[in-house]
C-alpha cells in the first residue's frame, strides 16, 4: 500500500472533519440498509447489482437527461422538465457545473501537473469523464470515483475504463464521512 504523495487533487475534501447534525455515518448506512463493510472497494465479481426502478425518477438520471446523456426512462424526462419548468436555468446549471469541472481537471493536469484526481459525486456516465480529461493530458494520471449511489457505482464500473499507463478505481462512500471515504484511498493508489 502506497500512501498519496505528490501533487494530489482532492485532499481537503479528505482532511476535513465531520460537523453538522446529520446521522452518525453507521446510523445512515443502517438506514439505507448498508453494512460498514459496504463502503468498502469488493473485488469485481461480489458488486451490488441494483434493481431499476423505471417507473420511479431517480436524481442521478434526471441530471443525466439535463446532461444529453442517454441512461435515463421517460419518467426522469417528465421530472426533469418539472423542475426546468420551476427552475428554468437548470439545464444551462447543470452543463455549466460540468464543462467547469473537465476545465478545471484539464487546468490541473497541464498546468498545474496534478496527476492523483478524487471525483466525488460521480453521476451517470455521460461524455468526457474526468479520467479521460486527465489521461489525454497526462496518460499515467489516477483517478478515483467516489459516489454512494449503487446504481451510478454500478454503471460506472461496467463503463469507465482507464488507458493501459494510468488507473481508475470506483469507491461506494459517503461525502458525508470523509474519515472512512477517504481512509481507503491509499490503498487505492497503488
Amino acid at each position: 500500500m502506497r500512501p498519496l504523495t505528490g501533487n494530489y487533487a482532492g485532499t481537503s475534501l479528505c482532511t476535513g472533519s465531520r460537523t453538522g447534525t446529520a446521522d452518525a455515518p453507521d446510523e445512515w448506512d443502517a438506514k439505507r440498509g448498508l453494512s460498514p463493510a459496504s463502503n468498502q472497494p469488493s473485488a469485481p465479481d461480489q458488486h451490488h447489482h441494483p434493481v431499476i426502478d423505471t417507473s420511479v425518477a431517480h436524481t442521478a438520471r434526471v441530471w443525466n437527461y439535463w446532461l444529453g446523456g442517454k441512461d435515463n426512462y421517460p419518467v426522469d424526462h417528465e421530472v426533469g422538465q418539472q423542475i426546468r419548468a420551476r427552475t428554468p436555468g437548470i439545464t444551462d446549471i447543470a452543463r455549466a457545473s460540468r464543462g467547469f469541472l473537465l476545465r478545471a481537471v484539464r487546468h490541473l493536469a497541464g498546468e498545474v501537473g496534478i496527476r492523483q484526481f478524487l471525483d466525488i459525486g460521480t453521476g451517470l456516465p455521460t461524455v468526457t469523464h474526468t479520467h479521460e480529461v486527465a489521461q489525454a493530458i497526462a496518460p499515467a494520471s489516477r483517478i478515483v470515483y467516489v459516489d454512494n449511489d449503487p446504481l451510478v457505482l454500478t454503471h460506472a464500473r461496467a463503463l469507465l475504463t482507464s488507458n493501459p499507463q494510468g488507473s481508475i478505481d470506483h469507491l461506494d462512500a459517503d461525502l458525508r464521512d470523509p474519515r472512512r471515504s477517504c481512509g481507503t484511498l491509499p490503498g487505492l493508489w497503488t
